[in-house]
Formats: C-alpha cells, structure tokens, sequence
C-alpha cells in the first residue's frame, strides 16, 4: 500500500466515524488531505522519513498525522524538553554561586554551572562584583559528574563555537575569538585568553592558524591565514583559576578538599532566568542548553550531571508521556536524541498548561524571528517555534494561531533527507502556511 493510498483511507475512515458532517467539514477535509499529500511527495522530502501531528490545542481534534508515533532525532527540537525543565525548576533567577567570607580578604567560593558568568551578553555580573572584593578566592569545584562533551556529539567539531564544552564553572560562554591587528599581533578576545596561548606575541605578517588539542586548554599560535576566528575554551580547574584571577585581580585557589562544614553559605543570584531562555531558544544557543542541565542537577543532587537530570525527569514529570523517549543532552546536538512527533505535542500541551502563554511566546522565536529569520513572515507574532537542524534533518514543533483564531500545537519532524535543509524548510513552511490558512 502506498503513502497515499494510505492517507485516503484513514481520512475515509475518519469520515465514516464521524457520522453526519458538514459538507464544509468534508471540504476542509479533503484540504487538508491534499496539503499534507503535497508536502509528504514533494521531490525534497518523498524518500525522507517524514513525521507530522497537529492538534487544536482547546478541543484536541486531531487536524493531522502522519507517523507521529515514530521515533526521530529532533537536533535543537531537543531544547523544548530542556526548556520545559528550566522553566520549572531554574526559579526566577539564575544562582551564579554561593560565597562563604572567611575574613576581609579570603572568600570561599563554590560554583553552580551558571553560564552567563563574565558572559558578554551579560554587563551585570554580581558574582563577580562579589569575587573581586577580596584578595584570595579559594574555589571548591562543585562536583562536575559529567564530561565535556556530550553522548554522542560530533567530536571533530570540538573546537566549534557552536559546541562549546560544558564546565562547572563558565566563563565568557567558554568561547573566545582571537583577530589578527594592523601591528601584526595576533589579539585575544577576551584579553587574558592569550594567557593559554603559545607564541602569541610573535609576528604575523598574513595571517596566523591556532590550535587546541581535544581535551586540553591551551592554545598554540602558527603563521597561516585566518585574519579573525572564533573558537572554544576547554575548561579545567586550572585554566579557570588563571583566567577568573586575571579577570578579577586577585588570587585564586582550586580546593581539592572536601567543602569545609562550619562556613555560612550565601546564595549569590545572576540573571533573571528567562534572559537565558530567550537567547537559548532564539539562537538555539547548544552552550547555555546543556548549562541548564546542569544547574538543575547541582540544584538538585550537589553534583553536575545531566543524564541523572534527565532520568529523573522521566521518571516524574515526563512520565506520561505518550511514547518513551531516548534522551542524552540538553542541546540536541546528539543523534542519540529520538522522540516521537506525539511527544512533542504533549510537551507542548504541558508547557501551556503549567506555564503562561505570554512567558512562552516571550522565549520562542516568532516567524521571521530568530531561527525563523526570513521564514514564515506572515505568521510573526502567530507563529512561536522551535527549530532543528542537522546533516539530514530538520525539525519544528511549537504553537500556532490559525486564520481563524484556533490554537494549534504542530511538530514536524524530517529525517533523511538527502537535499538542501533550505528546500525541506521552505516545503514545510508552504504546508504550514496551508494549515495556518485552512483552520
């Protein structure tokens, strides 16, 4: 039986269930049969594994589907679930750390994950406000339980600042760019970067290359002919301890030891937390993605790591869920990931439900917005979404208001294909336009 043949008979079939319908309902019907016909045989899509639901949000009426019980990798479609946990569990704002004085000059210092810390996005850093009061910082890494990079990540991308790697203790979005000056130095960004780095004093008549082994922190610099590159910072104990003392001007410590009993912890707060969500689901930032993972772990257990994050949330508040999910990271950039396009509408529908539809459509990008720039330009401010892109696959599941004042949650998952990601969005942008028309 073909794909279509298929759809004609479950439509059929929907018909006959539902007894006595309008002949604008059949109507309607038979439109969105044909939409959901041409997307599903358009030439981008037709050997793809495609999986499609939408449903009226207030009536539940199912209005399509088409393999919405079928796994998929979802790439940044995975940020909804990690979103979904922020919301509820990260509180209003953000903790940067918790601060113990010791005396006037010594503070004992233990991190939380926070990803904003001397972030540039960021001018209001209080726990660094609160850090450079004091002459010596003694730092208790606050039990980093996971690595750096994530399951099944992509490791030749490892210096790509769109993976950068996870850390007990951020600093500038652990990313750092480094640009070639009219004197022929090279020059880092932040400044105290070129602390990591080797030979960056030497001059560079064209151009330089610069080098950072897997699992290492520092830098080596070599004529070639990049003028201006951005790349990742791997963070250990001790290469957070040189650059958070030349940022601040004063002395730190990594503690080995265990976290002294008898000192007065303080809470220190950052940044409101949906000034995190907004740019994490705008940029599908993969960075402050996982951080929130992790915050939530030491939040939770006193340690960082995002596999015993998710386990218990699947074991809780996802447990209801309608197909059982493999999740790994927090971004999506793992091939690990796999939900079903029903998951996604039950998310949806939860999110609506346990959080306003202002705070949401506050932190999804909007048509022409964000990840949805130069998309879906009729639907801005109708449309709030979540994209996903890897080789092979493109993915968006999110709220839309129909033509007629229906709200509609949608997710739409593409794997396999084997074109251009552009064409299989801008198919799935025409069908959606349908929809958005038609309801």
């Amino acid at each position: 039986m073909n794909r279509r043949h298929d759809i004609i008979q479950l439509l059929v079939m929907a018909v006959l269930l539902m007894g006595c319908v309008s002949g604008r309902q059949i109507q309607r019907g038979l439109q969105q049969y044909e939409a959901l016909t041409t997307l599903l045989e358009d030439s981008t899509l037709q050997h793809a594994h495609v999986g499609i639901m939408i449903v009226d949000a207030e009536s539940q009426q199912l209005l399509a589907a088409h393999n919405e019980h079928k796994y998929f990798v979802p790439a940044s479609n995975t940020k909804l679930w990690t979103m979904y946990a922020g919301l509820k569990y990260l509180g209003d704002s953000l903790i940067a750390g918790y601060v113990a004085k010791s005396n006037d000059s010594v503070v004992h210092f233990r991190s939380h994950a926070d990803p904003t810390f001397l972030h540039p996005d960021y001018k209001h850093q209080p726990l660094a406000t609160v850090l450079q009061q004091y002459k010596q910082v003694n730092w208790y890494n606050a039990g980093m339980a996971t690595t750096a990079y994530g399951n099944g990540w992509s490791w030749n991308d490892y210096d790509a600042t769109y993976m950068a790697p996870r850390s007990s203790m951020p600093m500038y979005g652990n990313v750092a760019s480094f640009a070639l000056q009219a004197n022929g130095n090279v020059q880092s960004n932040p400044a105290n970067v070129a602390g990591l780095v080797t030979n960056i004093d030497h001059f560079r008549d064209s151009g330089f290359s610069i080098h950072r082994l897997f699992d290492q922190p520092a830098f080596t610099l070599w004529p070639g002919k990049t003028k201006r590159t951005n790349t990742t910072l791997y963070m250990t104990p001790a290469s957070s301890s040189q650059l958070a003392a030349t940022q601040l001007g004063n002395d730190w410590y990594f503690e080995h030891a265990s976290v002294p009993e008898n000192l007065r912890w303080q809470k220190i707060y950052s940044q409101p937390t949906d000034s995190m969500m907004k740019p994490l689901m705008h940029r599908s930032d993969n960075f402050f993605a996982e951080q929130t993972l992790l915050m939530i772990s030491q939040q939770w257990f006193g340690y960082m790591n995002e596999s015993d994050v998710i386990d218990s949330l699947l074991q809780t508040d996802l447990q209801a869920m309608p197909d059982k999910p493999r999740w790994v990271d927090g971004s999506g950039l793992s091939r690990y990931n796999l939900f079903t396009p029903a998951d996604f509408i039950w998310l949806l529908q939860q999110c609506r439900s346990e959080f306003s539809m202002a705070r949401l459509q506050n932190i999804l990008p909007t048509g022409n917005d964000g990840t949805l720039t130069n998309y879906y330009k009729p639907l801005e401010g109708k449309l709030f979404a979540k994209t996903g892109t890897l080789a092979g696959v493109v993915a968006l599941s999110g709220y839309m208001t129909s033509k007629q004042g229906r709200l509609l949650l949608l997710s739409v998952q593409v794997n396999n294909h084997n074109g251009s990601a552009a064409a299989v969005r801008r198919a799935v942008e025409k069908y959606l336009l349908h929809v958005w028309e038609h309801n």
